[in-house]
């Protein structure tokens, strides 16, 4: 779990505490790495393919959206979707696609 949601999770048995304290930097550090304007000194569009839990998706999508990252919960994704997330060399941030199934059966779908 990255850092607690906002609003908390509805579930009583839900108790991740725990995890926002060892994940969480982690979590930020693989944001801080991979989520960033062009370097200078590129000359063509590059492209990361992160494989992730779909938590952690959403707290970059939160983060790189200038979003409050607390929101991550109210995010919903499907097992095995994509999100594709442009960062241009001017800063400027667009959210492509999210949570793109349309490659899989209807019958393999879950969240």
């Amino acid at each position: 779990m990255p850092i607690p949601p906002d609003p908390p999770s509805g579930s009583g048995n839900w108790k991740p505490e725990v995890y926002y304290y060892t994940e969480g930097p982690r979590i930020e550090a693989a944001f801080r790495k991979y989520f960033h304007r062009a370097y200078p000194n590129e000359e063509k569009d590059t492209y990361d393919l992160i494989v992730c839990h779909a938590n952690v998706i959403r707290y970059f999508i939160c983060r790189a959206l200038q979003l409050p990252p607390e929101a991550w919960l109210r995010l919903s994704l499907p097992h095995g979707s994509i999100t594709w997330i442009v960062i241009r060399p001017n800063g400027r941030v667009s959210l492509r696609c999210f949570g793109d199934t349309g490659y899989m059966p209807p019958e393999a779908l879950s969240v």
